[in-house]
């Protein structure tokens, strides 16, 4: 028993220097406790209680790098004392992080190799050991815990199977910024949804309606975006021969084009307007054109299917050239029907 309280003695000095600032941000914990041994029949030694302790450094949210250390007096049955200590070097993992913020009970399960030494007055054994185990880990606070577990240790050399039942405390020193518990915290379980904004759209995930919105999103007060104003449009160029009022199929394509514009956008109406150039009497260029005029309107009615109360036919005669009347190429542009559409709309 001195050796044990020698054990929880150093123990002790050693959590109290390594909390100090210099390993403030290294992810140690320290572990120390008490456990029991449920040592191999074929070895003849009493089971026996034990201090241990040990150093686990965790190498990510899951894994951890462990060494420990027990060591303590026994006797064997037939009478004389000896000493049983072992020493384990392996790896834990834990079933979920042990310093996430809604975690305060964590399993975990534990594979090591190391050895252990019997020593006795008239014999000293060393001897080669695999073990395998599991345990929890309590959470009592964001830095201080509880350990239980059940490790066996297996003899590679003597082929036995020893077991090593404990319990003890164990404090974190590494860094809580991103694992924050308890009182005082600014992140993990003190934060609330009223103070998280996860998705970084200004709206507070209890207020948030629409999670997850996409970085630089412009949203409501209620988290979800807005809609995003946009604007479409379609023009028609209809040309015609000299004295024609025949819609020539080169144009059915630009026709089929805005019958599919009006009925993406079925709330808008239509002016198709018709014009002609120049050449003979007014009276009648102005007939013409709204011949023209009514020409594409019954195509989109009859052949595309566009409702007849959406469209107005308008002729406009020669007065609204769009190019020299001087010129046969001229008059052939101003011979022509018009339709131009523009909608903004919202997606």
């Amino acid at each position: 028993m001195q050796k044990a309280r020698q054990l929880l003695a150093a123990t002790a000095l050693a959590l109290g220097t390594a909390a100090g600032p210099a390993l403030a941000d290294v992810p140690l914990t320290l572990n120390l406790g008490w456990g029991d041994w449920n040592i191999d029949d074929d070895r003849g030694l009493r089971d026996t209680d034990t201090p241990w302790l040990g150093v686990e450094y965790s190498l990510s949210e899951r894994w951890a790098a462990e060494f420990i250390y027990a060591e303590d007096d026994t006797s064997y049955r037939d009478g004389p004392d000896a000493d049983i200590i072992t020493w384990q070097l392996g790896a834990l993992y834990y079933l979920d992080d042990f310093r996430s913020p809604d975690r305060s009970v964590t399993p975990y399960l534990a594979l090591s190799a190391g050895e252990i030494d019997i020593d006795a007055d008239t014999f000293d054994t060393v001897e080669t050991t695999i073990a395998a185990g599991g345990g929890l880990r309590w959470m009592w606070t964001d830095r201080l815990g509880v350990r239980a577990e059940a490790r066996m240790l297996h003899s590679l050399d003597e082929n036995h199977n020893d077991w090593l039942f404990s319990l003890g405390l164990n404090y974190y020193l590494g860094d809580l910024a991103d694992a924050s518990r308890g009182a005082g915290a600014t992140t993990g379980a003190a934060m609330t949804a009223a103070e998280l904004d996860s998705d970084g759209d200004g709206v507070m995930d209890d207020k948030d309606q629409c999670p997850g919105t996409p970085a630089g999103t412009r949203v409501d007060a209620m988290g979800c975006p807005l809609p995003v104003s946009k604007v479409a449009s379609i023009k028609l160029k209809v040309n015609f021969p000299f004295d024609s009022a025949v819609v020539e199929e080169q144009y059915f394509s630009d026709l089929q084009e805005l019958a599919t514009f009006l009925k993406r956008f079925d709330d808008l109406d239509v002016d198709v307007e018709g014009h002609t150039d120049s050449s003979g009497p007014d009276d009648y260029n102005q007939l013409l054109s709204q011949r023209r005029a009514q020409a594409v309107v019954d195509l989109l009615v009859n052949q595309y299917g566009i409702d007849g109360g959406r469209l107005e036919a308008k002729g406009y005669g020669e007065s609204r050239p769009v190019a020299d009347n001087a010129t046969r190429e001229g008059r052939a542009e101003n011979r022509r029907v018009m339709a131009t559409l523009e909608v903004e709309y919202e997606e």
